[in-house]
């Protein structure tokens, strides 16, 4: 309950530290009536934090509870049109709006058969939200409309002048518009809950100003937009890429200091700006021959790779038994280690998305430490960097003569090669040839 309540009242760390606290207590009592509550407060966490299909699988497992009848509530009251209602809400946060409008009308069956107003205008206010996403802008209005006698909470006045402002931006009645974000942006002054909806708010009116040119107050709302900036990193560390600015924050910074400029500097001589307008242009050359020079390096590395990319070959004439043996290790495990890589780098071993160094050695039936020294002796590497070349290595040879391969994008060709993300890939080829994996596919097809 103090979570809930530190929730409603904004304070969203503290109400997810009381969340799993309570989360504690509950498994340890096997009280399930206890961590469905407890789930569904974590859940709409996951929903302001931007993690929306997180959120969404959460919801879909507390309705299957429901629908199991595996919990025997002491307090069974709205349990069920409570996850409906947040499941809606998932459902429009992911954009699958057919799905939400299913929901909620689940919902709004639901509240009328316990006789709930308030819960049967929230779904009605839910049908107005995804209305409004599917550009019905008349419905939309109508369903709103309806839940205005029912708003109890700071946020759920803000959410309905947010969509109001929405709408009428949308039908480019900027007055409307103006009134009603300026409503909600009142709001957001009283509460100061840091909700995703403030931000768009803030952005708003730094684009509403900015086309008035009234330069003094898109500074002020530039300053309020750094500020929830600021909030939501620091108190929202989860939030994923959906949350995060459409408006960068450097981008921001650089606008607020360009602002200021103007105004401290706008009495001051046209020598300053031709000046200026010089050490641009400047700057603009500099750039360009940067940029040629650079090309010029990458189209030489790029001729090198295709003359020139034969994997290393293990030598095992190279042996050098003192060594091995006073690193602990017989040459009888040697070779045999020796001959393991051979079989697995002729089998294409390291494509393996799971593939360890632990693991590894376990299948050459030797220990980590022994297979670590071995490659790094040997290979002059050490394991990581090993099968990072090797896959390199791979790449450049499918890209040269597998035409099906060259056709997939990046994060596809790094899942062929056993990566999890396409950054590591390309950071792995950039330092291994100097060009980046994107920039080989483009020239090698143009050299076609």
């Amino acid at each position: 309950m103090k979570g809930i309540c530190q929730f409603n009242l904004g304070d969203y760390e503290k109400a997810l530290e009381n969340y799993l606290i309570a989360n504690k207590y509950a498994h340890k009592n096997n009280n399930l009536e206890q961590q469905f509550y407890i789930n569904n407060g974590i859940g709409n966490l996951k929903n302001l934090w931007g993690n929306y299909n997180e959120a969404l699988g959460f919801f879909k497992s507390q309705l299957k509870l429901l629908q199991q009848d595996k919990i025997d509530f002491k307090y069974p009251q709205n349990s069920y049109s409570k996850v409906l209602f947040s499941l809606t809400n998932s459902y429009i946060l992911n954009k699958k709006l057919d799905s939400a409008l299913i929901y909620a009308k689940k919902g709004i069956q639901e509240s009328l058969a316990i006789n709930d107003a308030a819960e049967y205008y929230s779904f009605v206010g839910q049908t107005g939200v995804i209305a409004y996403y599917q550009n019905n802008f008349k419905t939309a209005l109508d369903s709103l409309n309806k839940t205005l006698p029912y708003l109890t909470s700071h946020n759920d006045f803000l959410n309905y002048y947010y969509y109001l402002g929405n709408i009428y931006w949308k039908k480019n009645n900027d007055e409307k518009a103006f009134f009603h974000f300026s409503k909600a942006d009142s709001i957001y002054n009283l509460s100061q809950d840091v909700v995703p909806e403030v931000r768009d708010i803030q952005e708003y009116f730094v684009s509403y100003y900015k086309k008035n040119n009234d330069i003094k107050n898109q500074l002020k709302y530039i300053d309020r937009l750094l500020y929830v900036d600021s909030i939501i990193k620091h108190n929202y560390k989860n939030l994923n890429e959906t949350l995060i600015k459409k408006y960068d924050t450097p981008i921001l910074i650089a606008e607020k200091q360009h602002i200021i400029n103007k105004l401290n500097q706008s009495q001051k001589k046209s020598s300053l700006i031709i000046f200026g307008l010089i050490s641009a242009f400047i700057i603009a050359v500099g750039f360009v021959i940067w940029s040629f020079k650079k090309q010029r390096v990458y189209k030489e590395r790029f001729k090198k790779l295709l003359l020139n990319n034969q994997k290393e070959v293990l030598n095992k004439k190279t042996v050098k038994k003192s060594s091995l043996e006073s690193s602990g290790i017989s040459l009888e495990i040697v070779n045999s280690v020796l001959l393991a890589l051979e079989e697995f780098e002729s089998g294409n071993g390291f494509l393996d998305n799971n593939l360890t160094l632990n693991n590894l050695s376990k299948a050459f039936n030797t220990n980590s430490n022994y297979l670590s020294k071995i490659i790094n002796f040997y290979k002059k590497q050490n394991f990581s960097s090993y099968i990072s070349n090797l896959r390199v290595d791979y790449c450049i040879e499918q890209l040269k003569t597998n035409e099906t391969f060259r056709k997939y994008s990046i994060k596809a060709i790094a899942f062929e090669l056993g990566y999890n993300n396409a950054e590591s890939f390309s950071k792995d080829f950039y330092k291994k040839t100097g060009i980046y994996p994107s920039y080989f596919i483009r020239e090698f097809e143009n050299k076609k």
